[in-house]
C-alpha cells in the first residue's frame, strides 16, 4: 500500500521529517486495522481493488486550473474527449480537450487493474481539471472533480467532499461556483450578493430529508458550504441554529462555517461539542479544525489540556464498504488535537 506522503524535491527540516514519519505510522496503524476488519468480513476485497484517499473539495478547487461545463463526446480505456460548452476560467484555444489522467490520486491499495473514468458518451458535467505536461488535462480522482448535469437541469454537486453531495438547480450551482472559482483564482467575490443568498437560505428551520424538505436541505447545505469556501462570516445566530440541530449534515456544515467566526459564542460552542455525546467523532474533528482555523491561543491551550480525554477512534466517512474511497483518511479527535 502507498501510505506515505509525496516527497518534495528540496531539503526538509529534520523535525518535519520526524513528524511525517510519525504521521505515516499513525495512518498505517489505522489502515491496517481497517483492512483487517475488511478481510475478516469481506474476504480479500481490500487487496483486490483500487482504493484511494479522496481529497476535500477545497483542495480540488485550489489545485485545479480549468473549470468548465463539458459534454463527453468520446470515451476510451485511457482517455475521454470533452467538448467545452462553457468555460469559467481563462480562455483556452481548443473547443475540445482530452482528459487522460488524475492529478490528486493517492492510491492506498491496488489490484493492478487500474482506474477508469466514470463518464459515458453524451454525459454533461462541470469539470475541475489540471493541465498536464503533455497538453491534455487530468481529473483529481475517478470519483471527484466532476458534477453531472441531468436532463432536468439539476446538478449532482460537491461543495464539501464527494462523499457528501447535493442535488441543486443549475442556476444555483453556477451562481455559487462562479463566485467560488473567482475567489480562489482571482481573489474576487461579490460578497454582498453571496451574503444575501446565504442569509436567505438560513432564515428557516434546518430542513430534513423527506420529499417536502429535501430541496431546502440541499440549498441550506450549499449556502453554508459556499460561505465556508468564500471565508464569509454570516450571522452567527443563524449558523448556531444549524450547528445545534439534529441533522448530521447541517451540523457538519455549520461547525465548519463557525471556523470563519471569531465571536465568543462560536468559539465556546465549538469547544463545547467535544464533551457532548450527541456529537460524533466526525463533528468533533470538524470542531477542532474550526478552532484551529480561528487560532485563538486560549482555546488552542484548552484543546491541548483535554487531549487525553478525547477519543482516539478513527471514524472516517462511512458509506458502502465496496466504495473505492473507503481509504479516505480522517483523524480521531485526539489525533486532530495532536496535529495542532
Amino acid at each position: 500500500m502507498n501510505i506515505f506522503i509525496n516527497i518534495i524535491n528540496k531539503p526538509v527540516p529534520l523535525c518535519l521529517k520526524a513528524y511525517a514519519v510519525a504521521d505515516n505510522l499513525y495512518r498505517m496503524k489505522h489502515m491496517i486495522k481497517f483492512i483487517l476488519l475488511l478481510a475478516a468480513t469481506f474476504g480479500f476485497y481490500s487487496t483486490n481493488a483500487e482504493t484511494w484517499d479522496e481529497p476535500w473539495q477545497k483542495e480540488i478547487i485550489q489545485q485545479s486550473d480549468l473549470f468548465i461545463l463539458g459534454k463527453i463526446v468520446e470515451t476510451h480505456d485511457s482517455l475521454i474527449v470533452v467538448q467545452v460548452v462553457k468555460n469559467f476560467a481563462a480562455p483556452i484555444a481548443k473547443d475540445e480537450i482530452i482528459i487522460d489522467g488524475f492529478f490528486m490520486l493517492n492510491l492506498m491499495s491496488s489490484s493492478g487493474h487500474g482506474v477508469h473514468f466514470p463518464m459515458e458518451q453524451g454525459d454533461m458535467a462541470y469539470l475541475f481539471l489540471h493541465k498536464r505536461e503533455n497538453g491534455n488535462y487530468a481529473l483529481p480522482t475517478p470519483t471527484s472533480g466532476f458534477a453531472f448535469l441531468n436532463e432536468d437541469d439539476k446538478v449532482k454537486a460537491t461543495y464539501r467532499h464527494s462523499y457528501h453531495q447535493a442535488l441543486v438547480p443549475k442556476d444555483i450551482y453556477e451562481l455559487t461556483y462562479q463566485q467560488i472559482w473567482h475567489y480562489y483564482k482571482a481573489k474576487e467575490c461579490d460578497q454582498k450578493e453571496m451574503m444575501k443568498f446565504v442569509h436567505m437560505q438560513l432564515q428557516g428551520s434546518p430542513a430534513g430529508f423527506d420529499d417536502a424538505e429535501i430541496d431546502q436541505f440541499f440549498l441550506q447545505h450549499v449556502a453554508m458550504e459556499t460561505a465556508y469556501l468564500l471565508d464569509m462570516n454570516p450571522d452567527v445566530q443563524l449558523v448556531l441554529k444549524f450547528a445545534a440541530s439534529e441533522n448530521f449534515h447541517a451540523r457538519v456544515s455549520a461547525i465548519r462555517l463557525l471556523g470563519n467566526s471569531h465571536t465568543a459564542e462560536s468559539k465556546a460552542f465549538l469547544f463545547s461539542t467535544l464533551a457532548r455525546k450527541e456529537y460524533g467523532n466526525f463533528e468533533k474533528v470538524m470542531a477542532i479544525w474550526s478552532l484551529k482555523k480561528i487560532g485563538d491561543e486560549v482555546y488552542i491551550s484548552k484543546l491541548k489540556e483535554i487531549k487525553d480525554t478525547l477519543s482516539d477512534e478513527y471514524t472516517g466517512f462511512g458509506g458502502d464498504i465496496m466504495d473505492p474511497r473507503m481509504a479516505t483518511f480522517l483523524p480521531s479527535p485526539k489525533r486532530a488535537v495532536e496535529d495542532l
